[in-house]
């Protein structure tokens, strides 16, 4: 058992994320008492003459085993006395975790999904200097990291969205088969075709409910992701299309992710083509059978070049290939795929960790079949190396919980083919007008200070029977005045 007794409940699912840089579990148990088995932390924090200190104290099988003290001035204002006392709380328990079990995770005490939005805040706010200091020296992320955080800042410095900009997303939660390691709100098409049409026919009416607020906003990208949104039939995607084009016509980008090359043949990439899409995913994941086989993926690697033959062949100027590093069973076989995707020369590369999300059928599965944590920073190393050699940098990043070796997904871009909807999403630069089972739409407020979301429902037949709410709830969020 792991467990975890604090008097600021409202960090507990904070530090648990810390607690699960070091040690493989999901579950946390709330305690009271030391148990005698098993791992536990127990964390106080106090204020005082204007200090947050927060003191841990780790036990291992009952017995104290490390302990650690960290301090620093309480701010004035109460979000900023708020972030500097979870930063105190995780700090703290880190760097206890970190005095037993040795081995610093890259990204040190840092567990939240946008660091590299956190380093430009922070520079904003402290100086270059001293955003590096606070990344290396109070977070203890290791240089690597802060490195390749460091040039995705700089490399999206001249691609920030204009004022009154708006991206759309539409969400298609259809695939040919689900793999092991998605979480996603994803339905196989096979058992779920009587819906997908009844779900085109409600993401049609909240499109259409959404007329006056595209209407008042520069629409920068379209981004239509899924699931699959190629898994649907021609004439389903087509209206798809159709009505996002009426109502966003003029995006700087358009994006549809064609991710599994199993649905793609020549007359979906007219279509998508007529539509003025410029941008398109290509997906891999691995070029190795074996391991295609493993992840649940119906195509072969044969289909992929062969599908990535027919984007070229249909006039995309901008294709996006996503590789997976740490899938089950592979050493070698992430680098060689990398190298073969790379001779193929698509514009962007986008470089995956997998994550082990609790609710994927990986969940469950033997971890042991996982490379260790020491070969994937290896391969992710030597994937930066292979792809800057090749022309290609690192332009957006994000992280998720349950990651391999607590790494990173990262994309790469030839000069001049960075994803805009990718980079504005990810670091939160402009609002998103999201439609779809499980689509998030955000608003950004006062510049981006105060962000304020409407979610859609995953569940498909609930989609279907609420999407008119989910609509209303839309024209709520951005009726708002901006305060």
């Amino acid at each position: 058992m792991t467990a975890l007794k604090t008097d600021k409940p409202e960090f507990f699912s904070d530090i648990c994320e810390v607690i699960r840089l070091f040690v493989n579990v999901r579950r946390i148990e709330r305690t009271e008492d030391i148990a005698t088995e098993g791992y536990a932390v127990l964390h106080t924090q106090t204020e005082k003459d204007a200090v947050i200190k927060s003191d841990v104290i780790f036990y291992a099988n009952g017995a104290e085993a490390s302990r650690h003290t960290y301090s620093c001035d309480m701010p004035s204002g109460a979000l900023e006395y708020k972030r500097a006392a979870k930063r105190a709380a995780k700090i703290s328990v880190y760097r206890a975790l970190l005095s037993h079990f040795g081995s610093p995770p890259p990204w040190g005490s840092l567990t939240g999904i946008r660091p590299t939005k956190l380093l430009r805040d922070s520079e904003a706010l402290l100086g270059s200097s001293g955003a590096k200091a606070l990344f290396l020296d109070e977070f203890d992320v290791s240089p690597e990291k802060y490195e390749l955080a460091k040039s995705i800042v700089d490399a999206q410095a001249g691609l920030k969205p204009p004022e009154n900009a708006l991206d759309i997303y539409i969400g298609i939660p259809f695939c040919t088969t689900r793999c092991a390691y998605c979480s996603f709100a994803s339905y196989p098409l096979e058992a779920f075709e009587n819906a997908a049409r009844k779900y085109v026919g409600a993401l049609l009416y909240e499109l259409d409910a959404a007329k006056d607020i595209i209407g008042s906003y520069h629409i920068r990208a379209l981004y239509i992701g899924g699931g699959t949104p190629t898994a649907l039939d021609v004439k389903l995607l087509g209206k798809v299309l159709e009505k996002a084009c009426e109502l966003t016509g003029g995006a700087q980008e358009i994006t549809v992710e064609a991710g599994r090359p199993d649905t793609i043949d020549e007359e979906k990439l007219t279509l998508i083509k007529r539509y003025g899409a410029g941008r398109i995913s290509v997906n891999a994941q691995t070029l190795c059978d074996d391991t295609l086989r493993r992840i649940g993926r119906r195509h072969t690697a044969l289909q992929f070049y062969k599908a990535y033959g027919l984007a070229r062949s249909a006039g995309f100027d901008s294709v996006n290939v996503d590789l997976i590093a740490g899938l089950p069973g592979e050493t070698n076989e992430f680098c060689d795929s990398l190298s073969k995707v790379i001779e193929l020369s698509p514009e962007n590369i986008t470089v995956h960790t997998l994550a082990i999300k609790r609710s994927s059928a990986f969940a469950a599965a033997n971890l042991s079949l996982l490379p260790a944590d020491l070969h994937m920073s290896a391969a992710l190393e030597k994937s930066r190396e292979m792809l800057g050699a090749a022309g290609y940098l690192p332009y957006y990043m994000y992280r998720q919980k349950y990651m391999k070796g607590s790494h990173e997904n990262t994309g790469y871009a030839k000069s001049g083919k960075e994803c805009l909807y990718n980079i504005d999403n990810m670091e939160e630069l402009c609002g998103v007008l999201a439609f779809g089972a499980g689509a998030i739409s955000k608003r950004l407020f006062a510049g981006g200070q105060r962000i304020e979301r409407a979610a859609n429902v995953k569940e498909l037949k609930e989609y279907i029977q609420r999407c008119a709410k989910m609509a209303e709830a839309k024209r709520a969020l951005f009726a708002q005045p901006d305060l």
